[in-house]
């Protein structure tokens, strides 16, 4: 122990946490603290809350939502949904967009039981409209791929797509909606349970500027 703390971290985080937030604070963390082992999966936030309570992990990072009161929920940053478009849509050249103007359209959505397709699902049925999803994808490269290749129109965070919009023919459209902005948060059984390894990468987490996704 005199080389300093030592001990593993199990992680399950969304991939919005995973593309956005999670590469730079871990490098950071590990640079501290090179003596910790952190192992992260990555999941949904459904699948992330279960496997928090079931101590299957020690930290989970997902979309604040009810997941039941066998884990406790702590804030971590704020992403925004986009919606992206092929260059060459009917959409591409507008700075905002309401998600009613892109119901007409095939999408491109996220792997079953996603956070965004369950949002996609409720907000289009609000409006009356059917989502016509062509095909479901469990990356965000993959989707943007898609995009790209004309399959059809996406909604990803948009720290998410800034990492594809320099190298894929694909344009950024703001989502007016009240849904787009979301909470990130951090999962956990409770403070008290965390070991002291597993306290220090929360409080690490925490102590980051809350800025929004870039």
């Amino acid at each position: 122990y005199g080389a300093g703390v030592r001990g593993h971290v199990r992680v399950v985080a969304n991939i919005s946490a995973i593309t956005q937030f999670l590469p730079a604070q871990l490098q950071s963390f590990m640079a501290l603290h090179p003596q910790v082992d952190v192992r992260l999966q990555e999941q949904i936030s459904t699948a992330i809350a279960q496997s928090v309570a079931e101590n299957a992990a020690d930290v989970g990072i997902l979309n604040q939502g009810q997941y039941g009161d066998r884990v406790v929920q702590l804030p971590y940053r704020t992403d925004e949904l986009v919606l992206v478009v092929p260059t060459g849509h009917a959409l591409a050249r507008r700075k905002s967009a309401r998600l009613a103007d892109a119901l007409p359209y095939d999408f491109v959505g996220a792997h079953p039981g996603s956070a965004i397709n369950n949002q996609l699902t409720r907000a289009a049925s609000e409006a009356g409209l059917p989502l016509r999803l062509r095909m479901q994808v469990t990356s965000y490269d993959a989707l943007c791929l898609m995009v790209a290749a004309g399959l059809g129109v996406g909604v990803m965070p948009r720290g998410s797509a800034a990492l594809y919009k320099g190298s894929q023919p694909i344009r950024v459209v703001t989502l007016n909606e009240p849904w787009a902005h979301r909470q990130l948060v951090l999962c956990v059984r409770s403070e008290e349970s965390l070991s002291s390894v597993a306290r220090l990468l929360v409080d690490h987490l925490r102590a980051q500027p809350p800025n929004s996704a870039p």
